[in-house]
């Protein structure tokens, strides 16, 4: 006879009350213990839907980090080409020459700086002149040290052009250095008696030159050169 049925019969009940109530508490009770263990769909739904929400967040933090560390890698980029670039510049004009420049083979020019809007086929403003030290040691190269350079713009790049020789004939087609990218203007005013100049053909030196690069992201960018020779300039050399 079982526990429950044992503690049902009245002379059971009298004379072990205590442990018939026990054991029929017992009874009762662990069936709903046992219903109560373990999760309900609900909340597997609810645990499911939060590691969702974990992992989507953490996608979108890796994503945006990722996008953060490309625009300042471009960025990074960009800033080490605009330096080049203007160092460029610089080392051309501080060595310019006082040698006539001399385009696409013809006679040389009366003046020794060149510049005007689409010179050379540039999109905006366009410079030639002729530098020195160009080095070539020992002269182990087939050329002298002089170098004619110009500068356009096209397609959005800073180009800068040169010959191997001064005084190129006609029809030899120069090298091309590409520089700044990503260019919308790229504009050269010469400085004469206190005033910037659009276009300079004068036998004589501007006592200096700006550049400006309009970049696409940077703005406009300015630089301004003095001419080693600008003293002599103005003084009227022929």
């Amino acid at each position: 006879m079982t526990t429950y049925a044992w503690c049902k019969s009245a002379l059971a009940w009298q004379k072990h009350r205590t442990r018939c109530y026990i054991s029929y508490k017992a009874i009762k009770v662990s069936p709903v213990v046992k219903a109560n263990s373990g999760f309900t769909f609900i909340e597997m739904l609810l645990a499911a839907a939060i590691f969702a929400l974990v992992g989507l967040a953490s996608v979108a933090i890796l994503s945006s980090v990722t996008q953060s560390d490309e625009l300042s890698q471009q960025a990074s980029e960009r800033l080490v080409q605009l330096q080049r670039t203007m160092l460029m510049l610089e080392r051309d004009f501080m060595q310019i020459s006082v040698r006539h420049v001399r385009l696409d083979g013809e006679a040389p020019q009366k003046f020794r700086l060149f510049g005007e809007k689409f010179l050379l086929d540039s999109e905006d403003h366009g410079v030639s002149f002729t530098r020195q030290g160009w080095r070539n040691p020992g002269m182990i190269l087939p050329r002298s040290e002089i170098q004619t350079v110009a500068y356009r713009l096209q397609e959005g790049t800073l180009q800068r052009l040169f010959t191997l020789y001064p005084d190129a004939v006609t029809g030899t087609e120069p090298k091309i250095q590409l520089l700044q990218t990503n260019l919308t203007g790229f504009e050269v005013h010469y400085l004469q008696g206190g005033e910037w100049q659009e276009r300079w053909q004068d036998a004589n030196f501007p006592a200096a030159v700006r550049v400006t690069l309009v970049d696409e992201n940077l703005g406009r960018l300015e630089r301004i050169f003095m001419l080693p020779d600008a003293v002599v300039s103005e003084g009227g050399i022929e």
